[in-house]
C-alpha cells in the first residue's frame, strides 16, 4: 500500500491553510475505512490460501484381522497392515502453488487499486464539504441581509415611506431565502456525515474555512498515459491475471496426468493347525504400485476451457490499456475545464458583483431604484458566487480524479 503523504501535499496544494486536517482526514481513512479494513481481509485470505495449496497427499494407513475359523477348524488367523500414497506424475502440488501465490498477488494489486479510487472519493468528499460549507455562509449572508431589509421595509411601510406591495416582497423574499439556508445547513450537514464514514466514525463538527488556489501544472496527457500504464495497479492485476491462466491451464494438464499409487504391506499369519492342511507361522511383507487407467482424459473441456481463459485474459489485458487511456484522457480534459471555468471566477468578478449589489442596496434605501432591481443583483450576486464555489472545488476533485486515473501520488 502506497503512502498518502506526498498524495496529501499535492492536494493540499489546491487547499490553503488545511494542511494538518486534510492530512489527517486522509490518513483516517487509510486507517479506518471499514469497507478498506474489509478489503485487507481479502489479502490475509489470499495468503492463507497460498499457504494452504503447498500441503502434501495425504498418506492412507490401512489394517485387517482375519479369524479363519480357528476355533473350529485350527486355520489360523492374521492382521495386515498397509500404507499407500499417491503421487500425481504431472506435478499438480506445484502447479497449485503457483496458482495461489499468483491469486494472492493480484488480490494485493486489486486492495491497492481499491485504496486509489477509495483516496479520490475522500478528496472529492472533502471538496464536496468545503463547497456545501462556503454555499452555507453565502446563504447565511444573503438571508441576515434580507431579513434586516424586510424589517427595515415593515417599519417604512408603516410609516407610509414605501408601499406595502414592496414590504411583502421583502418579506417573501426574505422567507425564500430562509429555506435556502435550512437546505444548505442539512447540505452541509450531509458532507460532513460522509467524511465521517469515509473516515471510520472520526467526528466532524465542521471543518477549516479554506480558500482555494491551483494545483501544480500537469504534465503532457501522452506521458500522463504512459505514466499510468506504468502504475495502475488494475492494469497490473489484469497483467497478473494473464500469468494467472498461463498457471491455470498448467494445473489443468497437471491434474490430467495420472496418480501413480504407491503402497506396501506387512502381514502375520499364526500357524494352521489344522490336520488337513498344517501350515506354519509366518510373515509376508507385499510391495505394490497402482496405476490408474485415465479414461477421462479423452474428455479435453477442462483443458479447452483453460486455454480460451488464456485467450481471454490477453483480450481483457488489452482492453484494460485502452481504458486507461481513455480515462486519463477524460480526467485531463476535465481538469482543464475546471480549471478554465475556475479562472473566470477572480477576484475582480466577485468585487464587481459585490460592488454593484451594494450600489443597488444604497439605491432601493435611498428611493432612487425599485425593489425588483435590488432583488435583480442580488440574485445575479448569489448565482455569481455560488458558480464560483462549484467551479473551485470542481478543480481540486477533478485533480483527485486525475491522479487517481494515472495512478501515482504526484505528477
Amino acid at each position: 500500500m502506497k503512502k498518502i503523504f506526498s498524495l496529501a501535499l499535492i492536494a493540499l496544494s489546491c487547499v490553503t491553510g488545511s494542511a494538518q486536517t486534510l492530512e489527517a482526514f486522509l490518513s483516517e481513512v487509510e486507517r479506518s475505512n471499514a469497507a478498506l479494513l474489509a478489503e485487507k481481509y481479502n489479502v490475509e485470505i489470499a495468503d492463507a490460501q497460498a499457504i494452504a495449496a503447498k500441503v502434501f497427499n495425504d498418506p492412507e494407513f490401512e489394517a485387517a484381522f482375519s479369524d479363519n475359523q480357528d476355533r473350529t477348524l485350527m486355520m489360523g488367523r492374521s492382521v495386515e497392515l498397509g500404507l499407500s500414497y499417491n503421487v500425481n506424475l504431472g506435478n499438480a502440488r506445484k502447479a497449485r502453488i503457483a496458482v495461489a501465490k499468483e491469486e494472492a498477488e493480484i488480490t494485493r494489486a486489486l486492495l491497492e487499486d481499491y485504496y486509489r479510487t477509495l483516496r479520490a472519493e475522500a478528496i472529492s468528499a472533502w471538496a464536496e464539504a468545503w463547497r456545501t460549507k462556503s454555499l452555507l455562509a453565502l446563504r447565511r449572508s444573503s438571508c441576515e441581509s434580507m431579513e434586516t431589509l424586510a424589517r427595515s421595509d415593515s417599519v417604512k411601510a408603516a410609516l407610509g415611506e414605501i408601499g406595502k406591495t414592496d414590504a411583502k416582497q421583502t418579506s417573501i423574499e426574505a422567507r425564500a431565502m430562509r429555506g435556502e439556508l435550512l437546505q444548505a445547513e442539512a447540505e452541509y450537514s450531509n458532507a460532513l456525515t460522509n467524511l465521517s464514514l469515509l473516515a471510520g466514525g472520526m467526528e466532524f463538527h465542521d471543518i477549516p474555512e479554506d480558500g482555494f488556489r491551483y494545483p501544480v501544472t500537469a504534465r503532457p496527457v501522452g506521458e500522463m498515459v504512459e505514466i499510468a500504464q506504468d502504475n495502475r495497479a488494475d492494469l497490473r492485476a489484469a497483467y497478473l491475471s494473464k500469468s494467472l491462466s498461463q498457471k491455470n491451464l498448467a494445473l489443468v494438464k497437471a491434474q490430467r496426468s495420472p496418480d501413480l499409487g504407491l503402497n506396501v504391506g506387512y502381514s502375520y499369519n499364526t500357524e494352521v493347525r489344522n490336520e488337513i492342511a498344517p501350515a506354519p507361522l509366518f510373515r509376508g511383507v507385499t510391495v505394490g504400485v497402482t496405476i490408474p487407467l485415465k479414461l477421462s482424459s479423452a474428455n479435453k473441456g477442462e483443458r479447452v476451457a483453460a486455454e480460451k481463459a488464456v485467450l481471454q485474459a490477453d483480450a481483457a489485458y488489452e482492453a484494460a490499456l485502452r481504458q486507461i487511456e481513455a480515462e486519463v484522457k477524460t480526467e485531463y480534459a476535465s481538469y482543464n475545464a475546471a480549471v478554465k471555468a475556475s479562472k473566470q471566477c477572480s477576484d475582480e468578478t466577485m468585487e464587481d458583483a459585490r460592488s454593484i449589489l451594494e450600489s443597488r442596496k444604497t439605491a432601493y434605501s435611498q428611493g432612487d431604484s425599485s425593489l425588483l432591481d435590488y432583488l435583480l443583483a442580488v440574485r445575479v450576486y448569489n448565482d455569481t458566487a455560488e458558480a464560483c464555489i462549484d467551479a473551485k472545488a470542481a478543480v481540486l476533485s477533478s485533480w483527485a480524479r486525475l491522479i487517481a486515473s494515472v495512478g501515482v501520488e504526484s505528477l
